[in-house]
């Protein structure tokens, strides 16, 4: 690399800063101004239009010819500059192409030891797991810090330094006690909700939303309010519809009167029903003498007990 630099310090550029000068200048200034000035003291009307192009052309004509001259000296000052700047650019292109060429295989290497050292921090995690009482799905919650994985986060051995380790533990201490806090939490909701006669299970999982407890149980409270306040409306409710129907059922019966076999409403005059001629039941009495075995006749007396047949000994 020495040899390198040595030659760039001997690299030098050749240049000397050129001057452009127009000759007889005075002549070319004087001859613009004194041609401006014809031009601008002319008047065109209507009657010497084509006059006006005509001196509108020749004007025209003389800045075409400065403009042409203008170029072609700046095409002549350009063309070192130009050929200088492509030659430079090349070198440059050609030692920025192997550069990037090492700096992918810089990337490569780090990106490499980045999941070594990745790798490694896991394997730290998974061996902390038993002593902090956590699975491996609660390390759902766990964000690792791209810190962790930096150099620095290691010894020159390649392996997590004291305070790596310490912080993997302090992370999984703070995961260890959250999941403490929410079993516990659960529990409290889980029991309460069973007391009061609701499904634990949708109220739980307001836990896992981030309610503490006590939000819940709150809320718990209010359900269970709610739905007394709802049991309490239905059966005034259902009350008040009973005594309604009754009431009606009053008024319908008084509005009725019954005319031999049939049953007549007093305010509309219609037929509502026939009266359906009851037959009534005869009642008949025998003198029986009965044999059987005492269980058998212990039913007979308990059947004639319930339809309602009287009998005596004689």
């Amino acid at each position: 690399m020495s040899n390198e630099v040595q030659v760039l310090e001997k690299f030098e550029v050749d240049y000397q800063p050129s001057t452009i000068e127009i000759k007889n200048e005075s002549a070319l200034a004087e001859m613009v101004e004194s041609t401006a000035t014809y031009y601008e003291s002319l008047v065109f009307t209507d009657d010497n239009i084509p006059e006006a192009k005509k001196a509108r052309a020749d004007l025209n004509k003389i800045a075409t010819l400065l403009d042409d001259q203008r170029k072609t000296v700046k095409r002549g000052y350009n063309e070192p500059l130009k050929s200088f700047e492509d030659k430079i650019k090349a070198y440059s292109i050609r030692i920025k192409s192997v550069g990037d060429g090492i700096k992918e295989s810089i990337d490569e290497y780090e990106a490499e030891q980045v999941r070594i050292r990745m790798g490694k921090i896991n394997q730290l995690v998974d061996e902390m797991l038993d002593s902090h009482q956590l699975v491996p799905t609660d390390l759902a919650q766990l964000e690792i810090p791209k810190s962790w994985y930096t150099q620095s986060a290691f010894t020159k051995k390649g392996e997590p330094t004291k305070k790596t380790v310490e912080e993997v533990h302090g992370k999984l201490g703070y995961i260890a006690l959250e999941k403490k806090r929410i079993a516990e939490a659960k529990s409290a909701v889980r029991d309460f909700a069973e007391l009061s006669g609701l499904d634990p299970y949708a109220w739980e999982n307001l836990i896992d939303q981030g309610l503490s407890s006590g939000e819940v149980i709150d809320r718990i409270k209010q359900a269970v309010e709610q739905k007394k306040a709802d049991e309490a409306e239905k059966e005034r409710q259902r009350i008040a519809k009973a005594e309604y129907d009754a009431a009606m059922e009053e008024v319908r019966k008084r509005s009725q009167e019954q005319v031999g076999n049939v049953i007549i409403d007093g305010s509309t005059g219609e037929i509502v029903e026939p009266v359906e001629k009851q037959e009534t039941d005869e009642v008949m009495t025998f003198t029986l003498e009965i044999s059987g075995p005492k269980s058998k006749l212990h039913m007979l007396n308990q059947f004639m007990t319930e339809q309602g047949i009287t009998f005596k000994k004689v």
